[in-house]
C-alpha cells in the first residue's frame, strides 16, 4: 500500500509540473539521499568475519537467526575466484599449487591468489566484457541499416586496457563522456585513448535511413540519455522524454536540460540518406599531414590526366566533325598517347606507394551549443515556448553546488564531472552495486539499472553506503574493491546450506547470503572454458577479427564459428549474434544491459550434445589425454576430471567412466583404426563431462 501511495503521489507531482504548477517537495527516497557515513555494526561473535563487509552481513543474519555456511574448499575457491576475475578456468597445476599453499596458510594463499589474478592480463578481458554489456557494445549498427562499425574494437580494447591498468573509475567515466574535452595529456597515445573512450556515446544502434533527420538526431540524443542514466545513475531517464517521469522526481525540463548537452554534441558525421556515425583520426599529425599531401598529389595527377583526355577529345571532335567514337584514345596522336601513359604511370606509382592509412575511432565532437525547449509528447514538431538551459537532474544536484555550463560549450565535461562528484549520491552506489552483483549473482539492489521508486530497496543499505564511501575514499579503485569483497568471509563461504531450519526457509532467495549463491557461467566463459580446457584457446590479446569494410552492410558472420580467440574478440553483429552466445543468454547488444537473465532451457543441453565446437574440443582433449603412452585409462579419466572440473575424480566416478569406455558399441559400418576408436570413446566421456552441471556452474 505504501508503494501504491508513493507512486500515486509521484504521478500527481508529474501532472502538476507538466501543467506549470509549482513542483511538490522532492521525495525522501533512499537513492537521492547523500551517501551515509555508515560504520560496521557491532556483532556478538567476531570469529567468523574477515573484513568489515562481514559485520554488515552477519548483523542481518543474526537478526533473523541465520548462520553462515562453512568455509569453501580450496579447490572450490580457486575455481570460483579464477572465473570471477579472469573468466577462465584454473589449470590443474594452479589448483594443485593453491591447495598445497592453503594447507600451510589459507589467508596468505588467498591473498597471493587474488593478487596474481588481478595482475593477469585476462582480468581486463573478463571485466572489460562486463562493462561492454553496459556500454551496449557491437561491431555493427543493427536496426534498419546494419552497417559495419569496423573501428568499434578500439573502444573495446580501450576498456580492457583501462581495467588492466586499474584506471580510477571516476576517470573511466569522465573519459567516456568527455575525453575529447579534457586538457591535453602528456603523451599522444593518451590523447588518442581519450578520443576512443567517447566511442561509448556513438556505439548505440541508430535508424540510419530515417528520413526525418531532426527526429533521427533526437532519437540518438534519447538513446544516449537513456544509456547514461542507466549506466551511471541507475535511473530510467528516457521515461521523461514525453512527459514528467511518472514515478521518479525527474521532470521533462530536467530531461531536456540534459538533452541540450547531447544535442550540442556531434555524434553523426553526416545526415545523408543513409547517415554515417562520427569518426575521428587517431594517428599522429605527421601521418595525417603525409596522407593529406599524398591525397593532394594524387588528386592533382588525376586532374592532369583528365585535362589531357579532355583536350584530346575536343581536338578529335573538331577533326572528325561528329561525336566521339566508342574508344577515342585509339585515335589520339602518338605523342598524346605517350604523354597519357607517362602520366598514368606516375599516378599508379603514387597509388602503389601510398603512405599507411590513418587510424580512425568512433568518437564524438563538439557541435554548435544549443538549449532545447521541452518537446511536447516527445515530438520535435511540437515544442514548448521557452528553451531549457542545459543542466543536470535537480533531484541529485540539490546536494551540491553545480557550476554553470559555459555558453560556448556543450556541457559534456561538466556533466562528466557532475556524475563523478563525491556529492553525487548515485554514481558510486550504482557502480559498487554492479560489481557486487558480478561477484554474487545479485546486487545489494536487485534492480541494478533502476534505483528509483519502482526499483527494489537495498537488502543491506548500510553496507551499500559503506562500500560506496570506501570506493570514493580509495580514489575509485576497482581492484581495491575486488580485494575487499574477495577477502570477505561471506564471499569465501561454501554454497552448501547448513541443516534446514525455519530461518533458512524464511530466506529462499538467499538475500541475506547465508551461503554462497551458485552461479552459471556466462556465455563467454562457457565457450572460453571449452577452448582453454581442450588446449585450443588462442590467448592473443586485442585487435579486430572484423574483416569487413567500414560502413558497408554487415554480411553473415563467418568468423565466430571458426575462430579460437577469446569470445571477447568475436565480432558482435547486432540482430545476428553468434548462436553459441544467444543460447546461453548473452546480453542484448542494442541496449544498456545491467544484468543477464539466466535461463535453463532444452537447447542448452542440445548444444553440448550437437555443437561442432563441443565435439571438436572433446576430440582435441581426448587426443591430448592419449598422447602419453605411459598412462592407462584410469589415469586419463583422473586427468580429464582435473582439467574439466578442477577436482579429482571420486573412485565411483572412475569405475563408471571405465565401464563407459569399455562398453561402447562399435559401428561395423564405420571403418576406423583402434587408435581412432579409443580417441572417439574418450572424446565422448569428455563431452559428457562438458555437458555436466558441474562444468557449467561454479559454486
Amino acid at each position: 500500500m505504501r508503494v501504491f501511495w508513493s507512486c500515486l503521489c509521484s504521478l500527481a507531482l508529474g501532472m502538476l509540473v507538466a501543467s506549470g504548477a509549482p513542483a511538490a517537495p522532492l521525495p525522501h527516497h533512499w537513492a537521492f539521499q547523500p551517501i551515509a557515513d555508515a560504520r560496521p555494526p557491532e556483532i556478538r561473535d567476531r570469529s567468523w568475519g574477515r573484513t568489515p563487509i562481514d559485520s554488515f552481513i552477519q548483523a542481518k543474519q543474526d537478526g533473523v537467526g541465520l548462520s553462515p555456511s562453512v568455509a569453501a574448499d580450496p579447490r572450490v575457491l580457486i575455481r570460483r575466484m579464477t572465473f570471477d576475475l579472469t573468466g577462465l578456468p584454473p589449470a590443474p597445476s594452479e589448483v594443485a599449487a593453491f591447495v598445497s599453499s592453503a594447507q600451510r596458510d589459507r589467508t596468505v594463499a588467498l591473498d597471493a591468489l587474488i593478487e596474481r589474478l588481478l595482475a593477469s592480463p585476462h582480468y581486463g578481458e573478463r571485466w572489460g566484457r562486463w562493462w561492454l554489456d553496459v556500454a551496449r557494445y557491437a561491431d555493427t549498427n543493427g536496426q534498419d541499416e546494419n552497417k559495419v562499425q569496423a573501428n568499434a574494437w578500439r573502444y573495446r580494447d580501450w576498456v580492457v586496457r583501462s581495467f588492466n591498468r586499474n584506471q580510477p573509475f571516476d576517470q573511466f567515466v569522465v573519459e567516456q563522456i568527455a575525453g575529447d574535452l579534457l586538457p591535453p595529456a602528456p603523451s599522444e597515445s593518451e590523447n588518442f585513448d581519450r578520443l576512443i573512450a567517447t566511442g561509448f556515446l556513438v556505439l548505440g544502434p541508430k535508424m540510419l535511413a530515417e528520413q526525418d533527420k531532426p527526429k533521427l538526431v533526437m532519437d540518438i540524443v534519447d538513446e544516449q540519455i537513456d544509456t547514461v542514466g542507466k549506466a551511471f545513475l541507475g535511473l530510467t531517464l528516457g521515461c521523461a522524454r514525453c512527459h514528467d517521469h511518472k514515478f521518479d522526481p525527474i521532470p521533462a525540463t530536467d530531461y531536456y536540460a540534459m538533452a541540450g548537452i547531447f544535442k550540442s554534441t556531434r555524434t553523426m558525421e553526416d545526415l545523408a540518406f543513409v547517415s554515417k556515425f562520427n569518426e575521428r583520426p587517431i594517428s599522429p599529425p605527421a601521418v595525417i599531414a603525409s596522407l593529406h599531401a599524398h591525397t593532394e598529389r594524387l588528386k592533382a595527377q588525376t586532374n592532369r590526366i583528365q585535362e589531357v583526355i579532355r583536350d584530346a577529345n575536343a581536338a578529335l571532335v573538331e577533326d572528325l566533325s561528329h561525336e566521339l567514337p566508342k574508344d577515342p584514345h585509339l585515335l589520339y596522336p602518338f605523342a598524346i598517347r605517350e604523354r597519357l601513359a607517362a602520366l598514368e604511370k606516375e599516378r599508379d606509382h603514387l597509388i602503389t606507394n601510398a603512405p599507411p592509412a590513418a587510424a580512425y575511432a568512433m568518437s564524438v565532437a563538439e557541435d554548435k551549443p544549443v538549449n532545447l525547449p521541452v518537446h511536447l509528447r516527445g515530438s520535435h514538431l511540437n515544442l514548448a515556448k521557452d528553451p531549457v538551459p542545459r543542466g543536470f537532474l535537480r533531484a541529485v544536484s540539490r546536494w551540491e553546488s553545480v557550476p554553470p555550463i559555459p555558453r560556448e560549450q556543450s556541457g559534456r565535461l561538466e556533466l562528466a564531472r557532475w556524475l563523478t562528484s563525491p556529492q553525487n549520491p548515485l554514481t558510486a552506489r550504482v557502480i559498487v552495486n554492479r560489481l557486487w552483483q558480478a561477484h554474487f549473482g545479485e546486487g545489494i539492489v536487485r534492480t541494478p539499472d533502476n534505483f528509483g521508486l519502482r526499483g527494489e530497496t537495498p537488502t543491506h543499505p548500510e553496507l551499500l553506503d559503506w562500500l560506496a564511501g570506501e570506493f570514493v575514499r580509495t580514489g575509485w579503485d576497482v581492484k581495491a574493491l575486488h580485494r575487499l569483497i574477495l577477502r570477505s568471509a561471506v564471499y569465501q563461504q561454501s554454497a552448501e546450506i547448513r541443516a534446514e531450519s525455519p530461518a533458512t526457509l524464511g530466506d529462499p532467495d538467499n538475500r541475506l547470503l547465508f551461503h554462497f549463491p551458485r552461479q552459471r557461467l556466462e556465455a563467454e566463459m562457457i565457450r572460453d572454458a571449452l577452448l582453454a580446457v581442450s588446449g585450443r584457446l588462442d590467448a592473443t590479446a586485442g585487435g579486430s577479427l572484423v574483416k569487413w569494410k567500414n560502413n558497408e552492410y554487415a554480411p553473415s558472420d563467418d568468423v565466430a564459428a571458426v575462430s579460437v580467440r577469446r569470445t571477447l574478440y568475436l565480432p558482435i553483429v547486432r540482430d545476428r549474434v553468434y548462436d553459441a552466445l544467444t543460447i546461453f543468454d548473452f546480453a542484448n547488444p542494442s541496449i544498456c544491459s545491467a544484468r543477464r537473465t539466466h535461463t535453463v532451457v532444452s537447447h542448452q543441453a542440445l548444444f553440448f550434445l550437437n555443437s561442432p565446437l563441443v565435439k571438436e574440443c572433446s576430440l582435441t582433449l581426448a587426443a591430448s589425454l592419449l598422447a602419453r603412452d605411459d598412462r592407462d585409462d584410469s589415469a586419463r579419466v583422473r586427468e580429464a576430471y582435473h582439467r574439466i572440473l578442477s577436482r579429482p575424480a571420486l573412485e565411483p566416478e572412475i569405475r563408471r567412466a571405465l565401464r563407459f569406455l569399455g562398453g561402447l558399441p562399435r559401428d561395423p559400418g564405420t571403418p576406423a583404426t583402434e587408435a581412432d576408436r579409443r580417441r572417439d570413446d574418450l572424446a565422448l566421456l569428455c563431452q559428457t563431462l562438458f555437458a555436466s552441471n558441474e562444468f557449467v556452474y561454479y559454486h
